[in-house]
């Protein structure tokens, strides 16, 4: 039986970039710790998918893992953010049945493994976020829950001092909202 394979690569390769470019969320890049992977069936080339650094404020996800004010900083560097998710069918067909929630299913596998090798955390859950009018059916189907929606408020960094210890000053944009449904799951 055919089955996904992921295959490390650096978040610049031109395949990812292609997908950032065309994907509904147009993302310009990825901050923080992440690791990227093409996915393939077959040697064939279906697009990419992108574990992440945990977000800092997330509703219903904090309540979801038991995070606390006294764990918080700790714990988030154990939740894997899929920031990005893209998969096309080739010629207007998958290669194998249900084949989102199987990529899906491989990615939660092999990011654990690859994120303790790789940062030295053992991964203890999952987050995504899902922008509206999507329904998040991938994940449901792979046994994820919603445990709330954002304000959809984004924030980019621009030239200036910050009020952390990163460079560059935040910038929230409050007034063109895009609200996401926030999907959990524990290992």
């Amino acid at each position: 039986m055919k089955q996904p394979e992921l295959q490390i690569v650096k978040r610049t390769d031109s395949r990812i970039l292609g997908d950032m470019a065309i994907h509904y969320s147009q993302p310009r890049g990825f901050v923080g710790r992440n690791i990227c992977y093409a996915v393939f069936v077959d040697g064939v080339y279906y697009g990419a998918i992108v574990g992440g650094s945990a977000t800092l404020h997330l509703v219903g996800r904090d309540a979801f893992f038991g995070l606390t004010r006294d764990n918080k900083p700790k714990l988030l560097k154990h939740i894997i953010n899929n920031i990005f998710y893209h998969i096309e069918p080739k010629g207007g067909r998958y290669p194998i049945r249900n084949m989102t929630t199987r990529v899906l299913a491989e990615f939660r596998s092999r990011v654990a493994t690859d994120w303790e090798q790789k940062y030295g955390n053992v991964v203890i859950g999952f987050e995504s976020l899902v922008e509206l009018p999507r329904t998040g059916e991938t994940y449901i189907r792979d046994g994820w829950f919603e445990v709330g929606i954002t304000k959809g408020q984004t924030c980019k960094r621009v030239a200036g001092k910050g009020t952390d210890s990163w460079s560059g000053k935040r910038v929230w944009d409050t007034q063109n909202l895009r609200p996401k449904r926030v999907f959990v799951r524990i290992v």
